[in-house]
């Protein structure tokens, strides 16, 4: 009786050491997990915040256009002009949250990726135009091509349109699987059913 009491009594000790090593393992990776949730959801308000900027801005210049009553053919000049006398910038944090957040969804990284690159080369143009723009106003003649300011218009009429695209497809991907209070949840509803807005998204991944 006394060795199955000392035998009980050792497993008992033993049990309670595993028992209290696994607790405190689950308390150590629920605190990790909540860190780095809590990382998560800060990198994604801050990319949310660049990507609802400039879909707010292209929203504004929509109306403003239609309010003008811009001829399509004059789009490009006219948009060029407005985003060279209003510059739209992304924070200069932007590209750490974007590269942390890309093991989230790999269409996401790849939203992002192609709006960051499109808004890289806008900006280098719009660079060149504000220089042209400035020559025009003190000068009233342009210091380039028409032809060559004509080609800078129309790229960075069609790569906003572009950026725009991908800023919303990012955007509702970040909100769903990153922001959201149940992003697994979301996370296998986009694997198993698709939205138009979901397909649409993905052709854009496909579209030169």
């Amino acid at each position: 009786m006394d060795e199955i009491a000392a035998f009980l009594d050792k497993w008992q000790t033993l049990a309670g050491a595993i028992i209290g090593s696994l607790i405190a393992l689950l308390v150590a990776l629920l605190v990790a997990y909540k860190a780095r949730r809590q990382e998560d959801l800060s990198a994604a308000m801050l990319l949310v915040g660049n990507l609802v900027t400039v879909r707010t801005a292209s929203r504004a210049l929509e109306d403003l256009a239609k309010e003008e009553n811009i001829a399509s053919e004059s789009r490009p000049y006219w948009l060029s002009e407005k985003l060279v006398r209003r510059r739209i910038t992304l924070s200069p944090m932007f590209e750490a949250p974007r590269i942390r957040l890309m093991p989230v969804d790999v269409r996401m990284a790849a939203h992002l990726e192609l709006f960051q690159m499109i808004f890289t080369d806008i900006e280098a143009k719009l660079d060149m135009l504000t220089n042209d723009f400035a020559a025009f106003d003190a000068k009233e003649e342009t210091t380039r091509n028409p032809e060559a300011l004509k080609a800078d218009c129309r790229i960075i009429y069609e790569g906003f349109i572009k950026a725009v695209a991908h800023a919303r497809c990012a955007e509702r991907i970040l909100t769903l699987k990153v922001l959201s209070n149940w992003p697994t949840f979301h996370a296998v509803r986009l694997m198993l059913k698709k939205t138009s807005e979901d397909k649409a998204c993905k052709t854009l991944l496909y579209r030169p």
